[in-house]
């Protein structure tokens, strides 16, 4: 078995990361300046450590620090689709994913839709991408 250490940094959206860590729906909380979660999940003979910041959503935080971007492996870029009027809508979300070579997921945490789907894709990319399985390494998500 190979553990590997991983740390995402999410933008915003709390509860995706709620969701995915505790397995509820946040109905109300206070606006996010930054927190940290952790979980261990196993995929096939792997077991990945993840460590995953929240970091704030608001404009005046919109800048991330230089310490949350060292060591990063990945990074999930999350906006809300709760609106009536959609800011983004899907083919945007989809168009943008495709000029960078991501992978694009709408879920819903509110019904935990593709929650844990999003977080294995980024873990698979990663070591994929990385060449991680069967090494003892660090990773860090953003």
């Amino acid at each position: 078995m190979t553990i590997l250490q991983q740390s995402l940094v999410l933008k915003g959206k709390t509860s995706l990361a709620h969701q995915f860590v505790e397995g509820e729906f946040l109905e109300g909380y206070d606006p996010t300046v930054e927190n940290t979660y952790s979980k261990t999940v196993t995929l096939g003979k792997d077991e990945f450590h993840l460590h995953l910041v929240d970091t704030a959503g608001q404009d005046e935080y919109r800048v991330l620090p230089y310490s949350l971007i060292i060591g990063v492996h990945g990074y999930v870029l999350v906006y809300s689709v709760t609106s009536l009027h959609r800011e983004v809508q899907a083919i945007q979300g989809k168009k943008l994913a495709e000029s960078w070579g991501a992978t694009f997921v709408e879920s819903s945490a509110r019904e935990n839709q593709l929650t844990q789907d999003i977080f294995i894709k980024v873990i698979q990319e990663i070591a994929r991408v990385e060449n991680s399985y069967g090494q003892d390494r660090r990773c860090y998500l953003m």
